[in-house]
């Protein structure tokens, strides 16, 4: 798979052995969490579709992703028309780069949707793949205004416009989305593969009008496909696996090894938001790890900010957060490195392990960080800073105390300082006790999830046995170090201890709630009053910022005080 530019977006071509293939597959992603959840998968279908001999093209819409636009800024003709437009562009880019005869169009959730409608405009699309489509627009929107009021918790005034994730929908692009519904899209003589997520009577309307129009449509089940839309947070997990898709492409258009070969023709490998310079990077152990390098127009600056994964979230992060912080900085002077961590987003996980996603937390990724410094080293740059959100936080604490050339953290909701027997169980249980679980289970709907194996006593016990265990232990260590015993401290203490003997700088930033907050706090107090000994050090709680920052208010806040806190040192 390589990595290309064109109509002001970034995109993955995967090419089919020696160059030979007659037909190319346009691969259409979701939307926001859609988006997120699945753009592993999609590159493993990328990779899947090559071996079968054909080439493959996954890009990003305007405003999603590493795209030039921006979501928050609607185009003229709307988000809606702008992201049907940009597959028509797409889709000409890949025939002209490839010289495929013919197309086909894969899509997952509003991604599938969007490609079926630019594909009813096409006579040279001889085929859909519908994974999961939206069949209704109406639908789809009514679900987008539930989530942003529960996330809100305002409800949205008419007329309006839709904040949501990254995007700013207007009530044109609304009432656009609204109209769609797939059993009227016209696909005479096209090939159709669809994959629901379930079976309802709008797939088999669908599924009757596609076919009394002359479409040939065969309906897939979904269970292999299901990682797609997984949210699995913290264990090794497996992709999506597309045998069944490749199978129905190969009998549906069946490989051509008679068809020319073709070697794409080098196109510049850049974007140019403004003031900023967005390249992608190949880099690390025989160049299985990705990443862009966003650096400003002018000047050459000698700081970088590697910006890490949030969660498993692949390197442009929820809402394009790492996105839009990394153009911040470039407006600022300071160059920055966005990177997926081995078996995340677009780098490569170990060998023999590309089908997996790799754990959250376990996974060590001092050896990733240190790729991405070596690389960002040769290219001139001699001042690191690390930053990350939630479990990217946590690895970016480790980096920096594994690796000297580290001046500057940036840590966002870091969750815990060092690993406990069971993440997972910890994690989840971290804020309740035993008494709310035993009134929990002993409450009448509790039995009943008990007794039908719904609730996981064995992991609430190891939750709990982790948090007396490290509360324990913190108890033993304090007590030790006040009577003078050997260095007791606290993994968080020893690490913040060691960072500053360092001179390394280092802002914490936690969003007001219960929970977020609980690690830092039991080391350092609710205020942070206890980093007082560790020069360098500040903390900040940002009340209108939730977890993940999905929220644009909080949002800014948090990346306005990470760019002030780069900003006196990070200017060439």
């Amino acid at each position: 798979m390589t990595p290309v530019t064109f109509n002001d977006t970034l995109g993955w071509l995967h090419a089919p052995r020696g160059g030979v293939g007659r037909v190319a597959v346009l691969i259409c992603p979701g939307m926001m969490q859609d988006a997120l959840l699945s753009h592993c998968s999609l590159r493993v279908l990328g990779e899947r579709l090559a071996e079968a001999g054909y080439w493959a093209l996954r890009f990003d819409y305007p405003g999603t992703a590493d795209s030039l636009a921006e979501g928050d800024i609607e185009p003229p003709e709307g988000h809606w028309q702008s992201w049907l437009k940009s597959i028509e562009g797409a889709a000409d880019w890949l025939r002209e780069t490839t010289g495929a005869s013919e197309l086909v169009f894969a899509g997952l959730r509003i991604g599938a949707t969007l490609a079926t409608l630019a594909a009813s405009r096409r006579h040279d699309v001889a085929g859909v793949i519908q994974f999961a489509p939206v069949v209704r627009g109406n639908s789809y929107v009514r679900q987008l205004l539930v989530q942003a009021q529960l996330q809100t918790g305002q409800p949205l005034p008419a007329d309006a416009d839709l904040v949501f994730y990254e995007f700013r929908l207007s009530p044109r692009t609304l009432d656009e989305m609204r109209a769609v519904d797939l059993r009227i899209a016209g696909l005479p003589g096209k090939k159709i593969a669809l994959y629901p997520r379930a079976d309802s009577r709008l797939i088999d309307e669908c599924t009757q009008a596609w076919t009394a129009a002359g479409a040939n449509v065969t309906r897939g089940t979904w269970n292999k496909l299901e990682p797609m839309l997984r949210h699995n947070i913290i264990e090794e997990d497996t992709l999506a696996d597309f045998s069944d898709v490749v199978a129905w492409l190969s009998r549906a258009m069946p490989y051509d090894a008679t068809h020319k070969a073709v070697t794409p023709a080098a196109t510049p490998l850049s974007l140019e938001p403004a003031a900023c310079v967005e390249t992608p990077m190949r880099f690390g152990r025989r160049g299985r790890l990705f990443g862009v390098l966003c650096r400003p127009a002018q000047g050459q600056p000698d700081t970088a900010v590697i910006i890490t994964n949030s969660g498993r979230d692949p390197h442009y992060g929820s809402c394009r957060q790492s996105v839009t912080f990394a153009r911040q900085l470039a407006r600022q002077g300071i160059a920055s490195l966005r990177m997926d961590f081995a078996g995340l987003g677009d780098s490569l996980g170990p060998i023999g392990k590309e089908d997996l996603l790799t754990p959250m937390f376990e996974a060590d990724r001092v050896p990733d960080i240190r790729g991405a410094l070596d690389a960002l080293e040769r290219l001139g740059y001699r001042r690191f800073a690390l930053q990350g959100l939630c479990a990217g936080a946590y690895h970016s604490l480790q980096g920096g105390l594994n690796d000297p050339r580290v001046s500057t953290l940036l840590l966002v909701n870091i969750p815990l300082f060092s690993l406990p027997g069971e993440v997972m169980e910890f994690l989840t249980h971290r804020t309740n006790s035993f008494v709310h679980y035993f009134n929990r289970l002993t409450s009448l709907d509790g039995l009943k999830r008990l007794f039908t194996g719904k609730v996981n006593v064995l992991r609430i016990l190891r939750g709990q046995v982790d948090q007396v265990r490290m509360h324990a232990s913190e108890t033993v260590q304090g007590i030790a170090t006040k009577v003078g015993g050997a260095d007791r401290r606290t993994p968080a203490r020893r690490a913040m201890a060691d960072l500053s003997a360092r001179g390394v700088r280092t802002l914490f930033l936690f969003s007001a709630g219960q929970g977020e907050i609980d690690a830092f706090a039991r080391e350092f107090g609710p205020a942070g009053e206890g980093l007082a000994g560790y020069p360098g050090a500040v903390m900040h709680v940002i009340e209108n910022m939730d977890h993940d920052m999905s929220q644009a208010p909080g949002r800014a806040v948090g990346q306005a005080l990470m760019v002030n806190f780069m900003a006196p040192s990070g200017r060439s």
